[in-house]
Protein backbone atom coordinates (compact mmCIF):
# COMPACT_ATOMS: atom_id res chain seq x y z
CA UNK A 1 0.00 0.00 0.00
CA UNK A 2 2.02 3.15 -1.11
CA UNK A 3 2.24 6.04 1.58
CA UNK A 4 2.52 8.91 -1.17
CA UNK A 5 -0.56 11.12 -2.16
CA UNK A 6 -0.69 11.57 -5.58
CA UNK A 7 -1.93 14.88 -6.97
CA UNK A 8 -5.65 15.01 -7.51
CA UNK A 9 -5.02 17.61 -10.26
CA UNK A 10 -2.64 17.54 -13.22
CA UNK A 11 -0.88 20.68 -13.88
CA UNK A 12 -1.60 22.39 -17.63
CA UNK A 13 1.87 21.41 -18.69
CA UNK A 14 1.58 17.70 -18.02
CA UNK A 15 -2.19 16.68 -19.56
CA UNK A 16 -5.12 17.74 -21.76
CA UNK A 17 -6.45 21.33 -21.21
CA UNK A 18 -9.95 22.93 -22.79
CA UNK A 19 -10.33 26.76 -22.80
CA UNK A 20 -13.31 28.27 -24.55
CA UNK A 21 -12.43 30.37 -27.57
CA UNK A 22 -12.86 34.04 -26.39
CA UNK A 23 -13.58 35.21 -29.71
CA UNK A 24 -16.39 32.91 -30.41
CA UNK A 25 -19.65 33.00 -28.06
CA UNK A 26 -21.34 29.93 -27.02
CA UNK A 27 -24.68 29.36 -29.43
CA UNK A 28 -27.99 27.42 -29.31
CA UNK A 29 -27.74 25.60 -32.39
CA UNK A 30 -30.97 24.07 -34.53
CA UNK A 31 -31.07 20.65 -32.57
CA UNK A 32 -32.26 22.97 -29.37
CA UNK A 33 -28.26 22.24 -27.62
CA UNK A 34 -25.73 24.55 -26.30
CA UNK A 35 -22.45 24.52 -27.70
CA UNK A 36 -19.45 26.56 -26.25
CA UNK A 37 -16.54 26.65 -28.60
CA UNK A 38 -13.58 25.43 -27.12
CA UNK A 39 -9.63 24.85 -27.86
CA UNK A 40 -8.09 21.43 -26.79
CA UNK A 41 -4.82 21.46 -25.80
CA UNK A 42 -1.87 19.04 -24.84
CA UNK A 43 1.16 19.64 -22.62
CA UNK A 44 0.33 23.41 -23.67
CA UNK A 45 0.02 22.80 -27.16
CA UNK A 46 -2.71 23.66 -29.25
CA UNK A 47 -4.15 20.40 -30.61
CA UNK A 48 -7.86 21.26 -31.97
CA UNK A 49 -10.67 23.42 -32.23
CA UNK A 50 -14.35 21.78 -30.60
CA UNK A 51 -17.40 22.15 -29.24
CA UNK A 52 -18.46 21.42 -25.79
CA UNK A 53 -22.21 20.34 -26.53
CA UNK A 54 -24.31 20.75 -23.56
CA UNK A 55 -28.33 20.28 -22.94
CA UNK A 56 -29.97 23.25 -22.11
CA UNK A 57 -30.73 21.61 -18.59
CA UNK A 58 -26.79 21.05 -18.45
CA UNK A 59 -25.84 24.48 -19.42
CA UNK A 60 -28.48 25.96 -16.99
CA UNK A 61 -26.42 23.98 -14.13
CA UNK A 62 -23.29 24.88 -15.58
CA UNK A 63 -24.51 28.69 -15.55
CA UNK A 64 -25.46 28.42 -11.87
CA UNK A 65 -22.06 26.37 -10.46
CA UNK A 66 -20.30 29.28 -12.34
CA UNK A 67 -22.17 32.16 -10.74
CA UNK A 68 -21.79 30.61 -7.56
CA UNK A 69 -18.49 30.05 -7.76
CA UNK A 70 -17.89 33.71 -8.67
CA UNK A 71 -20.26 34.91 -5.81
CA UNK A 72 -17.54 32.76 -3.81
CA UNK A 73 -14.67 35.36 -4.65
CA UNK A 74 -14.60 38.72 -2.98
CA UNK A 75 -12.36 40.60 -6.03
CA UNK A 76 -14.73 39.95 -9.15
CA UNK A 77 -13.66 41.01 -12.12
CA UNK A 78 -15.47 44.20 -11.97
CA UNK A 79 -14.36 44.99 -8.58
CA UNK A 80 -10.95 45.00 -10.07
CA UNK A 81 -11.28 46.97 -13.40
CA UNK A 82 -13.17 49.62 -11.14
CA UNK A 83 -11.85 49.55 -8.05
CA UNK A 84 -13.61 52.11 -5.80
CA UNK A 85 -15.99 54.04 -8.53
CA UNK A 86 -18.20 51.53 -8.74
CA UNK A 87 -20.72 50.11 -5.97
CA UNK A 88 -22.64 46.45 -6.58
CA UNK A 89 -26.36 47.50 -6.29
CA UNK A 90 -27.68 43.82 -6.77
CA UNK A 91 -26.45 40.48 -8.88
CA UNK A 92 -25.36 42.00 -12.34
CA UNK A 93 -26.08 45.87 -11.37
CA UNK A 94 -23.47 47.73 -11.03
CA UNK A 95 -23.31 51.85 -10.41
CA UNK A 96 -20.30 53.17 -11.99
CA UNK A 97 -19.96 57.33 -10.77
CA UNK A 98 -18.49 59.61 -13.01
CA UNK A 99 -15.57 61.70 -11.80
CA UNK A 100 -17.33 65.20 -12.54
CA UNK A 101 -20.65 63.93 -10.53
CA UNK A 102 -22.01 65.53 -8.19
CA UNK A 103 -21.88 63.06 -5.01
CA UNK A 104 -25.84 63.93 -2.87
Amino acid sequence: MPTDKKPSQQTASSGWRMDPIPSRPAYRHEDGNIRVPMWLTKKGRHMADTEMVLLPSEAALLADNLTNAMRDNPRSMLHELFRESATALAPGVVYVSKPDQYRL
